[in-house]
């Protein structure tokens, strides 16, 4: 992996205000997790140095781990997913679909908007992934549709909740990311960026983010019939 990347895009997430820290006032995400941090990737396509920097470095990332002949077609999850991977499907020359959380139509391919080939390597694309089961949902609805999923491709990934969802066994697919919260943290000490008791809550987050979200009216620990 080139570290280099994940930096950069660590800079730009911090440059452009994207990390909203707030412990006081803990985030509840849709997944039902608290969290005293909330990425806000879209901003960062706002604007068009950090933007660009971005899909280059989501380019590369993805030759680097797909390969050059490894997906036919790019897919996005709804809502953060889309904007990201329609841009990525024109650089690459794909063809480009959307996947939903609830059903649009009838059929196997109810979850997806667009034209899909049976059989097509899609590429699943996100902003962002905290413990990975809307991922492992998403690649379950293409898979329903025809295509097989082998990769999923996020800008962040919270990298934080191993023991909940295996990527092999849950997602069937390898997830991999821009960045994560081990490139941001040394950037934002060196840069200051982020007031340091905030950053301190921060990492005990990291450390045990079941505890830290249990204690602050979250989960505690996941619902396992998310799987079924």
């Amino acid at each position: 992996m080139n570290d280099s990347i994940g930096r950069r895009t660590a800079q730009i997430l911090l440059d452009t205000g994207c990390i909203l820290l707030r412990p006081d006032r803990p985030f509840i995400f849709s997944s039902g997790w608290a969290s005293p941090v909330y990425l806000d990737i879209p901003r960062a396509l706002s604007f068009p140095l950090a933007r660009a920097a971005l899909l280059d470095g989501a380019e590369a990332r993805i030759l680097e781990r797909v390969g050059y002949a490894g997906f036919d077609a790019i897919a996005a999850t709804e809502q953060g997913g889309i904007a990201l991977a329609a841009m990525l499907a024109e650089r690459f020359r794909l063809p480009f679909v959307t996947v939903r959380r609830r059903a649009q139509g009838f059929g196997a391919d109810a979850h997806v908007e667009g034209a899909l080939p049976r059989g097509a390597r899609a590429l699943l694309v996100s902003d962002v992934t905290t413990d990975g089961r809307s991922k492992a949902r998403y690649a379950r609805s293409l898979r329903q549709a025809g295509a097989s999923v082998s990769h999923v491709f996020v800008l962040f990934n919270y990298g934080i909740f191993d023991r909940l969802v295996t990527e092999v066994q849950d997602i069937g697919a390898e997830l991999f990311a821009l960045a994560t919260w081990q490139d941001v943290l040394p950037v934002a000490e060196e840069r200051a960026t982020l007031p340091a008791d905030d950053l301190a809550e921060l990492r005990r987050y990291l450390a045990d983010p079941f505890g830290w979200s249990a204690a602050r009216g979250g989960l505690a620990a996941p619902d396992p019939a998310w799987k079924s």
